[in-house]
This record gives structure tokens, C-alpha cells and sequence, in this order.
């Protein structure tokens, strides 16, 4: 995998918009967090420009940070932030990380209304869906908001579907771990389940968890919705996308496309502020917002394509 690059501003709360301004175009990523006393930047400090640091001593202080795997031109981000009256921005390459050592800390038991999940070997308490996930170098073990967000939207179809009823197809796009395709499996035996991840090295703990979990699915490798395979088996009832902001408004054409009139569309791992531009974009698409469910900072949107209406392909 190519290294990913983070790029930070640390500026007073009032001025973090600007700064998320100036990352905005490079960054796929945008979060911001507020800085402990303890760590910011005292007068003084090489931030020092024309009293800014004494400013940013007094007022609340926030990191705002931008993450692309795309090297940063920081020269041009230097413009940006200098025509807003800001810090020139720092940058330094993202330590990969090793969700497998991580994982050797233990991962807290889960129960997400039907859904029980937690690391091998855990005791999980009793449930119609028990799933035992080990983290590896792939995104998702269920212990993450935005994982757990779309678990609880997937029980809420099977709560909304009954037992007499069920999807045809799901689709998990970026699937990392697996952990919501074999949610779905479970959730619906028998129901035809598509997992795709743009990362190679996502396929061997799918598989692992997989096998683990007595279920025989296959990790499909592909860079998003338009992928052959994935078109070629629409339409989708329910379709899964835990990933970031940017991809996401980028993919939200293609994942429409894929949607079967009724279908559900669950888009996790933005910020509520970003809530306002997905939701316009899946109105662009043809879709109907039905709610913004929000946990840990972060929020899933979840749509639907009307019934009745078919996206011409």
C-alpha cells in the first residue's frame, strides 16, 4: 500500500472552517479536534505570526487535519493558508497501522441488536447473530462507530423486512474485515452477498474471518461501484459503504446505479457537518434521504431509491 500523508493546521476554534478550507481539494479526509491545554503552542513558539500564537493561547484550540494518500503540495496549501490569514500547514507521512498487534489488546464483546460480535475466542453473549472477528490490516472489527452504525441500519431492515420477507442481494463496499457482509449473511441466509475492497490486503483476513465464521464468501478486489462484477450482479437491496467523505461523494453516482427500487443505501465515516453535502448528493442521484443516525462524532446517512424507479444504466 502507498503511504498515506496527513497534513494539520492548529488554529483558535473560531478559525477552524478556514483552515478546513484550505485542505479542502487535496484532502480525502477532513476531522478536527480540540487541543489540550497542556499541548498548544505557547507565545513565543516558532508558530509565532504577528501575534497569532498569543491569540491561539487564549481561545480554544483545535488541529484541524487532512489525510490522501496523494503527496501534499505544500507550497500551495502555504498560499491558502497565508491568504486566510493562518499558519503555514505541517505535514508528515500517516504510520501505517497494525490492526493485528492492535488486536492482540483484546476487543471489547459488541451486541448490536441482533447482532453479537467480538474478537476469537471471545464469550458472546446470546444472539440470532454471533460473529467473531479478528482485526488484521484491514478496517473493521465492529468495535468503530461508523462500523457499528451500519450494523444497526442493517437490523433495522431486517426489523422493517420481517422473517417472510428478505433482499435479494447486498452489496459491502469496502469491506476491510468482512464484518458487515457477514452481518448480512447471517442476518439473511441464503441472500446473495457481494464484498469488494480496493485493498489487496484485505483479502486474506476476509477470508480468514470468513472461514471462521462458517461462511463461504469471497472478497471481490475492485476501485468501486463501476467494477464489472459488482454491475453485473445489481441490483442491490441493501448496499454498504463505510468509508470517507470524499470517496463517498465521488462514488455516490456509481452507487446509486446500483441500487434496486426500494433499496436501502447506508453511506458511513463522515462528520455531521458533513451530513448537509452527502445528502444533496444522494438527492442529486435520484435517492431519499431517510435519516442521519449519529455515534461517537461521526454519522451514517442512510437512503433509499423509491420504489418504482429504475436508474437507466
Amino acid at each position: 500500500m502507498s503511504p498515506l500523508w496527513r497534513v494539520w493546521l492548529t488554529v483558535p476554534e473560531n478559525r477552524t472552517a478556514a483552515a478546513e478550507r484550505v485542505l479542502e481539494g487535496w484532502a480525502d479526509a477532513v476531522s478536527v479536534f480540540e487541543l489540550a491545554s497542556a499541548d498548544r503552542p505557547r507565545p513565543g513558539s516558532r508558530l509565532r505570526t504577528g501575534g497569532w500564537a498569543d491569540e491561539i493561547w487564549l481561545a480554544e484550540v483545535c488541529v484541524v487535519e487532512g489525510i490522501a494518500a496523494a503527496p501534499p503540495d505544500m507550497a500551495a496549501l502555504a498560499r491558502r493558508a497565508a491568504g486566510d490569514g493562518l499558519p503555514a500547514p505541517e505535514a508528515a507521512p500517516l504510520a501505517e497501522r497494525d490492526w493485528t498487534a492492535e488486536s492482540q489488546t483484546g476487543l471489547p464483546v459488541r451486541r448490536i441488536g441482533r447482532i453479537a460480535l467480538g474478537d476469537p475466542g471471545a464469550r458472546l453473549p446470546p444472539a440470532p447473530v454471533r460473529l467473531s472477528i479478528a482485526a488484521a490490516t484491514a478496517f473493521g472489527t465492529g468495535a468503530h462507530p461508523t462500523t457499528e452504525g451500519c450494523l444497526a441500519a442493517l437490523d433495522r431492515l431486517r426489523r422493517r423486512t420481517g422473517p417472510g420477507r428478505r433482499p435479494r442481494a447486498v452489496l459491502d463496499l469496502g469491506t476491510g474485515t468482512g464484518v458487515l457482509a457477514f452481518a448480512a449473511a447471517r442476518l439473511w441466509p441464503g441472500v446473495r452477498v457481494a464484498a469488494s475492497d480496493i485493498d489487496p490486503a484485505a483479502g486474506a483476513p476476509f477470508t480468514r474471518n470468513a472461514r471462521e465464521n462458517g461462511l463461504r464468501l469471497r472478497m471481490l478486489q475492485a476501485d468501486g461501484p463501476a467494477h464489472p462484477a459488482l454491475r453485473a450482479a445489481a441490483p442491490y437491496d441493501a448496499i454498504l459503504a463505510n468509508l470517507l467523505y470524499r470517496p463517498l461523494l465521488r462514488l455516490a453516482p456509481g452507487i446509486a446505479r446500483l441500487a434496486a427500487p426500494g433499496g436501502l443505501v447506508v453511506l458511513s465515516g463522515i462528520l455531521e457537518r458533513q451530513e448537509l453535502p452527502l445528502r444533496l448528493a444522494l438527492r442529486r442521484q435520484g435517492l431519499r434521504f431517510l435519516r442521519s443516525c449519529r455515534r461517537g462524532g461521526g454519522s451514517n446517512g442512510e437512503a433509499e431509491r423509491p420504489p418504482g424507479r429504475r436508474d437507466k444504466r
